[in-house]
Parts: structure tokens; C-alpha cells; sequence
């Protein structure tokens, strides 16, 4: 892993409403302020996605029910129509997920 080292800092000065503004948008990005900022100026995209955290309990419970289909599966219990299911599910899991991260 190559050490990167950054010795120059930068200082600003902004209004109250600035302040406010620019907190608020950090805060919902869920990134650091460095990370903010960088990708700000350098076109990168900032992805909020709202309700991040059912999104991801809906993904892991998808997960949990094709694990225990698999599982099953290798018992010799026929569990086709479940994984069918399951992975129908996560197909759609996974396009509500582009749509709200800006894809089509």
C-alpha cells in the first residue's frame, strides 16, 4: 500500500447560511468533508441514496432466503421455484438501487 502524504491545507471563510448549506450536504452524502469537497471539484459523482438502510436489510434478508434455497437444495429438497423466486427478487432489489443512483 503506497503511503500518501498531504501537507497542504486549505482555509476558508463562509456565511452562517453557507455553513449551514455545505454541512447539510456533507452530512447527507455520508462522506467526509475531504471526501466532499474532492469529489466535488473533480466531477466525481456523489451518490446519495435515501433510506440506505432498508435497502440493505432487504438485501440481506434476499441473500439469507437464496442461502438457506442453496442449502436446502443440497439436502435434495427441490428448491428451484424458491431460488427462482429469490433471485427475481434481487433483480429487482438491484434495479431499484440503479434507479435511485441516477442509472437507468
Amino acid at each position: 500500500m503506497v503511503k500518501r502524504t498531504r501537507p497542504f491545507a486549505y482555509t476558508f471563510r463562509v456565511s452562517e447560511q453557507e455553513k449551514n448549506l455545505i454541512d447539510g450536504k456533507v452530512a447527507k452524502s455520508g462522506l467526509t468533508m475531504r471526501e466532499f469537497i474532492l469529489r466535488s471539484i473533480t466531477n466525481k459523482p456523489i451518490i446519495v441514496i435515501e433510506r440506505i438502510g432498508e435497502i440493505l436489510a432487504e438485501l440481506k434478508r434476499h441473500g439469507n432466503n437464496l442461502n438457506q434455497a442453496v442449502r436446502n437444495n443440497y439436502y435434495g429438497i427441490n428448491t428451484e421455484r424458491e431460488i427462482k423466486s429469490c433471485i427475481a427478487d434481487l433483480k429487482e432489489l438491484y434495479r431499484k438501487i440503479s434507479v435511485s443512483a441516477g442509472g437507468a
